[in-house]
């Protein structure tokens, strides 16, 4: 275990008016890169400094707000941010949350998400009555939220403009969002998509399976550049109910075998992987691997070996990356990397990594500073 070596840490956004987290980044044609990340509201400024530094006001985590949206960053070719961030339109009925980019070899970029519908607290009960399903607790978050569905947008000039959010299909098996009205669209996505070489698009999102009440993750497909998805398996699940698959992260590797790389429940926070050799149509049974954080991104490099990276929300809290051969070595095998271990609280990463033009990677990842104020932040190191 080592620190990656000349590591540079470096601030691309916070401001003490909002909780910023959930980032992902693509890199453009041009030697740009393209930030989203997930922006809400933080009410605790105005409660002034010293409620910040308290230990309630400093660990506040609250990933339900009615207007959390997704923003956007353009940075230069040094990974240095340009200009101001911009918003992308939000649904108009649900509240944005978590954003996943991916840039099409065409140049198309493609985002991925998932959405909260908030409804006033007064009418929980009555809801809940005609079967849906709320989070959410009117103390905590003020209204309560109906997951609304996973959905992806695409935009042909550079990220400036968007379409309109599309839906994911309805899962199989799984009951209405609103009975009657509207159907469980896709579940929730967070985490790398890959384009194969035919052009066929793959996804990931996860739900509870709708028998024991687990995480399940599943894959999407796309043989139109995002323009409409279908259904096309069950990546992992657990018949017993003791573990879950979430926030699924994709790679296709030379070889044309497809690896799901896994946020876990139930496995005491370990990474597991499931792999396929015709492109998710079938696969083979999930693995549990020595390798602990959530979740995970898969960043290939130009050499061919895969940096894959996660959060470490375990003391000392921080972000962990391994680079390895993914046609020759197994991920167990590769030598672990503390790429910062110096998270003031739990509440940080979702890394998400790119490749600069220069050859240094950067891992982008939310945490706190030491006011508690979430922003992201980037790490740049040569993978060595």
């Amino acid at each position: 275990m080592a620190s990656a070596p000349d590591i540079e840490h470096r601030v691309l956004y916070r401001d003490p008016h909002f909780y910023a987290s959930f980032p992902s980044v693509a890199m453009r044609g041009d030697g740009t890169t393209l930030l989203a990340f997930r922006r809400a509201r933080d009410h605790r400024w105005l409660r002034g400094e010293a409620y910040r530094r308290s230990e309630d006001g400093f660990n506040h985590v609250d990933h339900l707000d009615a207007r959390s949206q997704t923003v956007l960053l353009a940075l230069g070719p040094d990974g240095l941010p340009q200009g101001e961030p911009w918003t992308v339109p939000p649904d108009p009925q649900a509240a944005d949350q978590d954003a996943s980019l991916l840039v099409l070899r065409d140049g198309r970029i493609l985002l991925a998400g998932f959405c909260w519908y908030p409804v006033p607290a007064e009418d929980g009960q009555a809801l809940r009555d005609l079967g849906l399903g709320l989070v959410g607790s009117p103390l905590k978050t003020g209204d309560l939220y109906l997951f609304w569905g996973g959905y992806t947008r695409h935009s042909d000039d550079g990220g400036r403009s968007w379409s309109p959010h599309r839906f994911l299909p309805a899962l199989p098996g799984h009951p209405d969002l609103v009975p009657g009205q509207r159907p469980f669209h896709g579940g929730a996505v967070r985490g790398r998509a890959v384009e194969a070489p035919d052009g066929t698009l793959l996804l990931t999102g996860y739900t509870h399976h709708p028998v024991t009440g687990v995480y399940a993750s599943h894959l999407f497909a796309s043989a139109d550049r995002g323009e409409s998805w279908q259904h096309r398996s069950v990546i992992a699940f657990d018949p017993e109910g003791e573990a879950g698959f979430c926030e699924t992260a994709l790679h296709l590797d030379a070889g044309g075998g497809l690896t799901a790389f896994h946020r876990t429940t139930g496995l005491e926070d370990s990474l597991a992987t499931s792999r396929s050799t015709d492109l998710g149509r079938s696969w083979e049974p999930w693995r549990r691997h020595a390798v602990v954080g959530h979740p995970y991104d898969a960043c290939p490099l130009p050499d061919g070996r895969l940096l894959v990276c996660r959060g470490y929300r375990h003391k000392p809290y921080g972000i962990r990356a391994r680079v390895y051969d993914p046609l020759t070595q197994a991920i167990d095998d590769a030598p672990e990397i503390i790429v910062r271990d110096d998270g003031p609280a739990p509440d940080l990463g979702y890394p998400w990594a790119g490749v600069l033009p220069d050859g240094r990677a950067m891992i982008t990842c939310y945490i706190a500073d030491s006011l508690g104020v979430r922003g992201i932040e980037a790490s740049l190191f040569a993978p060595g």
